[in-house]
């Protein structure tokens, strides 16, 4: 996957959530989305996802515009904490029905195989609804990981998972990035974020401030995050 964002924005009614917002991002870059509350990094992801409709600007997906076609919509990944699952099926059967909600139906196998590389193989049988915070963040680990999105947009994941499903999350983070998807996740948890990403994208109050990627050292992202966060100084380079 290939993304391209041109002068980007959102409004809601007279205020703007997003302005003028721009990168080009080749196939395999993890990028970490970086802002303080109110930034407009969930309003990004929502536009990159499909779930709005940007008011100017532009984004492109392998050098096509992006249409919200169902093709385009089934390369797209959107891992939330609150993302929908059916809470009312079973832990296996959330898994077989979006695999065949995007035409990539699994043998039960693999489903399996999936479930026991996050952990859930022995509750398989159980109802989402049974399940914590962090149970159904790895149960949508294992959602993408077989529908193989192009583009994985993730939202604040670390919050409900524990050291395994952090170290879990990073590992599928990786293979996603070897596969040639572009991964954007945006977080609070600078440290952790910072050391997993390629690349780094700062917003504040809407507007694009940074765009690099990783370095050693890199004192270019120290001055930027700390031009609006001082506080924060425990991430790593």
């Amino acid at each position: 996957m290939h993304l391209t964002v041109h002068q980007l924005a959102k409004a809601y009614g007279l205020l703007w959530a997003l302005k003028d917002v721009g990168f080009d991002l080749p196939p395999g870059e993890v990028v970490a989305l970086l802002g303080p509350n109110g930034a407009g990094k969930t309003t990004l992801l929502k536009l990159l996802a499909g779930l709005m409709t940007p008011t100017t600007g532009k984004i492109v997906l392998d050098g096509l515009p992006f249409a919200n076609t169902p093709i385009q919509r089934a390369a797209i990944g959107f891992l939330a904490p609150g993302e929908h699952l059916y809470e009312n099926l079973t832990v296996g059967e959330n898994l077989h029905f979006f695999t065949s909600l995007y035409k990539k139906r699994q043998a039960s196998s693999r489903i399996d195989a999936a479930l026991g590389e996050v952990g859930l193989k022995h509750r398989s049988g159980e109802y989402v609804a049974a399940l914590s915070s962090g149970m159904k963040c790895r149960l949508s680990i294992a959602k993408w990981k077989l529908l193989e999105p192009s583009l994985l947009l993730i939202d604040e994941p670390y919050g409900v998972l524990d050291g395994s499903g952090i170290d879990l999350l990073e590992s599928f983070l990786r293979a996603e990035s070897q596969r040639g998807s572009v991964v954007i996740m945006a977080s609070h948890h600078v440290a952790r974020l910072v050391n997993v990403c390629t690349r780094a994208v700062i917003l504040h109050q809407g507007r694009l401030i940074f765009d690099e990627p990783r370095q050693q050292p890199w004192d270019s992202f120290t001055r930027a995050f700390g031009e609006f966060l001082p506080h924060e100084t425990s991430w790593s380079s």
